[in-house]
């Protein structure tokens, strides 16, 4: 018989920080969506003619009209003026780190003249800091994308351009691939045999087989440019360190430059905007299906009004929704007409959306809050109140007939085996009258010998969910975000009906 408990902890704190702002124009900024925040790092911005230190964010637990998103501002700057960098959440998902880009010192307004490649800044502490790392850095480049395997907790990034006050339109064009290990800290180089040539302003997406597809950009050889091919793509094999490249079937597209792109659920990018010669691209919209070799380009068509299409802007997929946030429009030297744009699209029809009503559970978490209270500390000191609680609760919800709030709930089933004293249990994702496995902690008595791991789980990404632990020889907990459910081998949870 299949025994169910569900033990949880919320821990919620309320201290403002933070205000609502209507935000000024920029472009070539960061973006990072961290749980149920998006974050917009930095940018550039001709209102006055500057990089931009600030940190935006936006609840998308919340519904809002995309003509006033409510945007707010963290009372923690980054260090330094930043844009046309890239930035990129830890697996952990506890620390966004900023890397390259254009900089700005906000006190002498010397530009490029930081101490660190790559900085990171701890959604615990709110606290910015130069990481202590392993290996050869690489040196300091703009212009480019990288992109995170929660994987293998490595970030990669290809190409970019220096020395852009030298004086070369370009600065001096890379096309090294660069590889930092989240884990241990430590810079490497992937290998450049068959490597695309140096290039700038194009998209990087990593598939869920550890391949990254590069798209569009520049191309610059010899201190000359040119926009590369679009429907040439080059692959970066992550798993085998291999260059590849491999030639789009389907739609013809026009070449562009300083697009976005997003990766769906379906292993679909979608591309959105750009420029060409200085000129907005005619299709703002195309979608690669990478389910299919060679890969194929279609071009949607949206229903009107269309938005403006626009270039250097940042786009985050926010469950069916694509987000693209910021960025120009032409002629860009008329800062009149320039705005902070702000358009949603429904990847599932195609449909731009001016009223957003988000699929996703709000969270506890807050990026403001989360230096108050260390979390791993208060887990382990109330660990026995959060026993009684939770299984009361469960006796409580379970007599009510009435099942956690939202969409979904998780339960910890608890399966004894005799045979060597035994027990296993398992986190489950139920929803829609479906359940899934996520993770697992294996307990031998006779031997007093513990595992925990995860369970292969694609629908909704188990890495990105939850951690699994043992600790202490017979207690373990799940972590998904900021709810822990806890269990311990000594409890009897076992059903009364």
């Amino acid at each position: 018989m299949i025994k169910i408990q569900v033990l949880f902890l919320l821990i919620i704190l309320s201290t403002e920080t933070c205000h609502s702002l209507i935000p000024i124009e920029r472009n070539a900024q960061s973006s990072v969506l961290v749980d149920i925040r998006l974050f917009i790092l930095g940018g550039r911005s001709y209102k006055p003619t500057l990089s931009l230190d600030q940190i935006l964010y936006l609840d998308v637990s919340k519904p809002f009209n995309t003509a006033n998103p409510p945007f707010e501002v963290l009372n923690v700057s980054i260090p330094f003026g930043s844009s046309f960098a890239t930035a990129f959440l830890s697996p952990q998902k506890d620390v966004i780190y900023l890397f390259g880009g254009t900089t700005r010192d906000v006190n002498t307004n010397v530009f490029n003249n930081i101490k660190s490649v790559l900085y990171s800044f701890n959604l615990e502490t709110n606290e910015w800091t130069i990481p202590t790392t392993n290996g050869i850095a690489p040196e300091n480049r703009r212009l480019i994308n990288g992109v995170i395997n929660n994987e293998n907790g490595k970030f990669y990034v290809f190409g970019g351009s220096n020395d852009y006050f030298a004086g070369a339109n370009y600065g001096r064009a890379l096309n090294d691939m660069n590889i930092f290990d989240t884990i241990s800290l430590t810079w490497s180089k992937g290998t450049i045999e068959n490597a695309p040539l140096p290039r700038i302003s194009y998209t990087a997406t990593l598939l869920s087989n550890g391949i990254i597809v590069y798209i569009g950009g520049t191309e610059i050889y010899l201190n000359k440019s040119r926009s590369f091919d679009i429907n040439q793509l080059s692959l970066y094999d992550t798993k085998v360190d291999l260059w590849s490249s491999m030639r789009a079937r389907g739609a013809i597209l026009e070449n562009r430059y300083s697009h976005s792109a997003v990766l769906t659920s379906d292993e679909r990018i979608i591309i959105f905007g750009g420029s060409r010669n200085e000129k907005p691209v005619l299709n703002q919209l195309a979608v690669l299906n990478t389910k299919v070799v060679p890969y194929e380009w279609s071009i949607p068509t949206p229903a009107p009004p269309l938005p403006l299409t626009t270039h250097l802007h940042s786009a985050t997929l926010v469950g069916n929704y694509m987000f693209i946030n910021f960025g120009m429009v032409y002629p860009k030297n008329d800062s009149l007409i320039q705005k902070p744009f702000f358009y949603i699209l429904d990847v599932r029809n195609f449909a731009w959306v001016e009223q957003y009503e988000p699929t996703i559970v709000a969270s506890t978490y807050s990026p403001d809050n989360a230096k108050k209270i260390n979390i791993i500390l208060g887990i382990v000191v109330g660990f026995s109140v959060v026993s009684i609680a939770g299984y009361l609760g469960y006796k409580y919800s379970k007599k009510q007939k009435v099942l956690a709030p939202a969409l979904a709930f998780f339960v910890v089933h608890k399966t004894v085996l005799p045979a060597r004293e035994e027990v296993e249990y398992y986190l489950a994702y139920e929803f829609d009258k479906v359940t899934y496995m996520l993770a697992y902690i294996h307990w031998t008595a006779d031997v007093r010998e513990y595992s925990a791991g995860f369970i292969s789980f694609q629908k909704f990404g188990a890495r990105e969910f939850i951690d699994a632990f043992a600790i202490d020889h017979c207690v373990g907990f799940f972590q998904i975000k900021t709810t822990y459910y806890v269990i311990d081998k000594d409890v009897d949870y076992t059903d009364d009906e």
